[in-house]
């Protein structure tokens, strides 16, 4: 084949490879300056490093937290339990007649609200129904005294003719007293006590047609008026007796065995918001229910509180349906110490403020917790000082320091009067 000759060859068309020394000097001078590179940064970076303030760190001593303390002091008193109850009524009576009759006459404080006095007349009935029954059984016994005098002396007549019989020695004892008319003055006298009875039974039923109040009361209802007609043990009236109302006071049955509500203990009433203050009523416990309250299952002391409604300075009325507090102190526990309650902290723990003044966290042994103090037993000694302040953050051992009371300034003496500024000018 003829070749054309500005043709070249595949050799000749391929790039030429640097030698292999060329080559090695390039790479040892590139990782020469890159190396370079490094370095001067890291030298660079060292000086700014070197050069820049280093901060001392000083070990300063903690300031002692300012704080409040208080002195624990000996319970002077027993453990106070409040409670809350409802007052009601000692007494309700249901006013009903025992006879019928048309009523004649009604006592003006028979309405409701009225207060009635023991003994008082409340309603009359019509007697004369009633009197002219006793009058009938007077007249019956006055016949039959008459007919048992007239039969004494038959007796006395029979008996004369028995003591001139010639058969009297043999006569049995049912004959004597046949003779003797026995059976007939018996049968006199049973008539008698008949009319008598009758005669205690109209007397009775006199005495009813007036009714009186069993005792001092208040009328809470009444149904009756001058006119109308009653019937024996329809309700006419609803009294409730004023001499004594109760309060049943609702406790935890937990706490029966610390208070121990024997009867006779006294307990201070209270209705606040409501009464003034200072205002209180003394009351007394007269027992237990037997029986818890549905809601709650709290057990029920019944107090008795004595002239409810006579008012007194310091003393206020009670009114049934109030709603009270009440205070029962129970027997004082020896050697307990008294707190606020505002004083224990979290986990029934106490800040106590030591002899060296540091802090001390105790868990003493809470023995009774009121409304405003706690009792408590072992772990606080009185005249120990209970850390008042709250703290964010507590630690034991922490330094405290007492906040010192600020004197306050005596008050200047007022001046005497100058001699010659208090002479009568002529």
């Amino acid at each position: 084949m003829y070749a054309r000759p500005d043709a070249l060859s595949l050799e000749e068309l391929e790039p030429r490879r640097a030698p292999l020394w060329h080559r090695a000097i390039a790479f040892v001078l590139k990782a020469a300056v890159a190396l370079g590179l490094l370095a001067g940064g890291g030298l660079l970076a060292w000086s700014i490093y070197g050069a820049a303030p280093v901060a001392e760190r000083r070990v300063t001593e903690r300031e002692a937290r300012l704080v409040e303390v208080a002195r624990v002091e000996t319970a002077a008193r027993g453990p106070v339990l409040m409670a809350w109850g409802v007052v009601e009524p000692d007494r309700i009576l249901s006013l009903r007649p025992e006879i019928g009759g048309r009523v004649v006459a009604v006592a003006p404080e028979l309405t409701e609200g009225g207060r009635v006095e023991a003994g008082a007349v409340l309603v009359r009935i019509d007697d004369r129904n009633v009197a002219l029954d006793l009058a009938e059984a007077e007249a019956e016994i006055a016949r039959m005294d008459a007919q048992i005098r007239l039969e004494m002396g038959q007796q006395a007549r029979a008996e004369r003719d028995l003591a001139r019989s010639p058969v009297r020695s043999g006569l049995t004892d049912e004959q004597r007293a046949l003779i003797l008319r026995e059976p007939q003055m018996a049968e006199l006298q049973a008539q008698r006590a008949v009319a008598v009875a009758r005669r205690q039974m109209a007397a009775l039923d006199l005495a009813r047609t007036e009714i009186r109040a069993p005792f001092d009361a208040i009328v809470e209802s009444e149904s009756v008026a001058v006119g109308s007609v009653l019937s024996a043990g329809v309700e006419i009236a609803s009294l409730v007796a004023t001499g004594r109302f109760r309060v049943s006071l609702t406790v935890p049955p937990i706490t029966l065995d610390r208070i121990k509500p024997e009867p006779g203990r006294a307990v201070t009433l209270d209705q606040p918001g409501v009464w003034p203050e200072g205002a209180e009523r003394r009351g007394t416990v007269v027992g237990l229910d037997p029986g818890l309250t549905e809601t709650g299952r709290m057990a029920e002391l019944i107090v008795a509180v004595e002239a409810p409604l006579d008012p007194a300075p310091g003393r206020p009325p009670l009114f049934l349906g109030a709603f009270l507090a009440a205070e029962i102190e129970a027997p004082q526990i020896p050697g307990a110490s008294v707190i606020a309650r505002a004083w224990l902290r979290d986990d029934d723990t106490v800040w106590i403020m030591g002899s060296d003044d540091r802090l001390e966290i105790r868990r003493p042994q809470v023995l009774w917790r009121g409304a405003e103090t706690v009792l408590v037993g072992e772990g606080l000694v009185p005249g120990e000082r209970v850390v008042t302040t709250l703290l964010a953050t507590v630690a034991d051992g922490m330094a405290l320091r007492v906040r010192e009371a600020t004197p306050v300034p005596a008050a200047p003496e007022p001046a005497l009067p100058d001699a010659a500024a208090s002479e009568p000018k002529p």
